[in-house]
């Protein structure tokens, strides 16, 4: 089974867990590096600080799949940190444009299940993100500011989503750059019986036709691979 089937079968048996991403920009964050990361978010030591604690929690809970970076010099740096991670592919979530059709049909199921639960679902990410609701039937939306949100609000965005949480068994998708990653500590460390997933830019092309990373395929093709979950009108 692979990580995707993985964590579809997770969300269809409403079996708490999380995938959460490290790549180069927690990475770099996490070492305190100077500079910004590919959307413009600063390194500081803060953010350096919570994404490392972030790590050492995430990786010690159950059923958490935590996507693995493509540099091998970068897991050595996160082992150092925890000894015991359940490593999955970075791109579990991510509909990649050089993967073969049989490969993409199970994040199209990943993408079904999530759609089809009946948790909560909430979203955080930035405004111009919205339509990823109509795509995967999302209850509440968390609007956050696409660059630097962790610096500027990250405790109130931590109290908004616990309180669309409180009292539900919730799915929360975060598109939330390198601040997703305490986020995720923070509201399990509330609420353990969650389901979080770390989606990224997965849903960058299909919602804003912007390919923010390069992996993405193009958007009419996308189109026509997702039209099983996209609304009717969707353009």
């Amino acid at each position: 089974m692979n990580s995707t089937e993985q964590l579809t079968w997770y969300i269809k048996n409403s079996i708490p867990c999380m995938f959460v991403k490290y790549g180069d920009g927690e990475f770099n964050a996490a070492n305190l590096y100077e500079g910004v990361n590919c959307d413009g978010t600063p390194y500081t030591k803060l953010l350096g600080a919570k994404i490392r604690e972030s790590f050492i929690y995430n990786s010690a809970q159950k059923n958490a799949m935590i996507g693995c970076w493509h540099d091998l010099s970068n897991v050595s740096f996160w082992k150092d940190l925890s000894s015991s991670v359940a490593w999955a592919d970075y791109h579990t979530i991510l509909i990649d444009g050089k993967e073969s059709t049989t490969y993409a049909k199970y994040k199209l199921e990943l993408y079904k299940s999530i759609k089809e639960s009946t948790r909560k679902k909430i979203y955080v990410s930035n405004s111009a993100m919205y339509r990823v609701c109509d795509m995967l039937s999302v209850d509440a939306f968390i609007d956050i500011d696409p660059v630097n949100w962790f610096e500027t609000e990250y405790d109130s965005v931590v109290e908004s989503v616990k309180a669309e949480m409180n009292g539900c068994d919730c799915i929360v998708i975060l598109s939330a750059g390198m601040g997703a990653k305490p986020l995720i500590s923070d509201l399990h460390k509330a609420f353990p019986s969650g389901i979080y997933i770390d989606a990224g830019s997965a849903f960058d092309m299909i919602c804003r036709r912007k390919a923010t990373r390069c992996y993405s395929p193009p958007y009419a093709e996308l189109r026509e691979f997702l039209t099983p979950i996209l609304p009717d009108s969707w353009v």
